[in-house]
């Protein structure tokens, strides 16, 4: 899947993926990017891949992050129709 049709997707299901926000998975992710925040924004602004791949990766590996991204991906899952 492309970003462009990624984006089109999560723009179709934001009010789902704004339900696993408010989430206690959600607000603990939150918390932890909130720590990351001007790692992120940088790696954002000069499309530091490698970064923004480490976040996730580290969030991934904690148990409120995969569920928020299995969750995520889910959700994206049923808006593409499969």
């Amino acid at each position: 899947m492309d970003i462009n049709h990624a984006a089109e997707l999560a723009a179709k299901r934001a009010n789902d993926l704004g339900q696993i926000v408010r989430t206690e998975d959600g607000k603990k992710v939150k918390t932890m990017m909130e720590q990351d925040a001007p790692k992120l924004k940088q790696a954002m602004q000069t499309g530091d891949m490698s970064a923004l791949k480490q976040t996730f990766d580290s969030l991934m590996q904690t148990e409120e992050g995969a569920r928020l991204i299995g969750s995520i991906q889910q959700i994206m899952k049923n808006a593409d129709g499969k």
